[in-house]
């Protein structure tokens, strides 16, 4: 998981476009159809409003089943499913307008769009939002609603079971880890709740573990039971330790890049190397997956921020 640092837009700046995903794919996350039931007038100014900010088109992409969008002028709506990392922004970039260097794109996410409309349309701005509580650590999965920057002992007050578990603001792959003291994420409209995985087992790298998940089949027996459901833990099952190449990181990233050499490319930072591996193309989130299969237990995400602020830096 990474702190997630976000880059502000710059209002002086004119993006090329501005995206928009109306698709929660990652683990657990809301239905937005629910979520969003009774926003569609505050979506709809919210996208007239964007379509102010950009020469460009305003590009958004929901599943065939979303039923909150309304039909507005400038706005490119296009339909996409299938499974992560389809509702992630990089991805719907790459398909539908890709980045080149020198250009600028702006995201939103799509619960933002509709608090931009309710402030248009009532000159008030509302910070309430609705957050999934999700996981095998909560008694009652369900939605509360609550005030962004809510602390995360009120969010999830009466819920958690007892036990040791992580609570993670956001989903379990790019979500940020929180004790209850903390507060919900800005960005975030998830609290997801995982047992820790602090237990290990002796030789556990030499041994059959016929109930523990894995992509690989080196001792595991997952792959045997592809139905069977898992309560998966925050245990990385091995130490950091340098990359081995796989192959396996190209088999869940959709963009068309070499995820291990731009990695690799960040680490030493040669500039011109991660512009031509594709750094202007991705975000932390985007090497979520390649980080969750990777048996090197490498920090992907945070690999990549460091790289996005070097370039930020760099090249402005």
């Amino acid at each position: 998981m990474v702190s997630h640092q976000k880059v502000v837009a710059n209002s002086a700046d004119t993006p090329k476009a501005i995206f928009v995903s109306g698709i929660n794919s990652a683990p657990l996350q809301g239905d937005l159809n629910f979520v969003l039931s009774d926003k569609k007038e505050a979506l709809e100014a919210g996208f007239l409003a964007l379509t102010k900010l950009t020469s460009g088109s305003v590009h958004v992409t929901i599943s065939p089943e979303a039923n909150f969008m309304p039909a507005v002028e400038g706005v490119v709506v296009h339909k996409a499913s299938g499974k992560h990392p389809v509702g992630l922004v990089s991805t719907q970039i790459a398909a539908i307008d890709p980045i080149n260097k020198g250009e600028r794109v702006w995201v939103v996410q799509i619960e933002d769009v509709a608090s931009i409309g309710e402030l248009f349309l009532t000159g008030k701005m509302n910070f309430e939002k609705i957050v999934a509580l999700t996981g095998t650590g909560f008694e009652k999965p369900s939605y509360v609603k609550v005030i962004s920057g809510a602390q995360m002992s009120d969010v999830v007050a009466g819920n958690l079971k007892d036990g040791n578990y992580r609570l993670i603001s956001g989903n379990v792959l790019t979500g940020d880890k929180k004790s209850s003291a903390d507060f919900l994420g800005f960005y975030h409209h998830q609290v997801t709740a995982i047992p820790e995985g602090n237990d290990y087992d002796f030789f556990g790298w030499n041994l059959p573990r016929p109930n523990k998940f894995s992509v690989y089949r080196a001792g595991m027996f997952s792959f045997l039971t592809p139905n069977k459901k898992y309560d998966l833990n925050t245990n990385t099952n091995g130490e950091h330790r340098g990359f081995v190449l796989t192959g396996e990181y190209e088999k869940v990233c959709p963009l068309d890049i070499y995820p291990m050499q731009l990695l690799k490319a960040i680490l030493v930072k040669d500039l011109d190397l991660m512009e031509a591996l594709g750094i202007y193309e991705v975000a932390p989130e985007d090497f979520a997956l390649t980080e969750f299969v990777d048996v090197s237990k490498q920090d992907h995400q945070r690999i990549v921020r460091q790289g996005l602020d070097l370039m930020i830096k760099e090249v402005g």
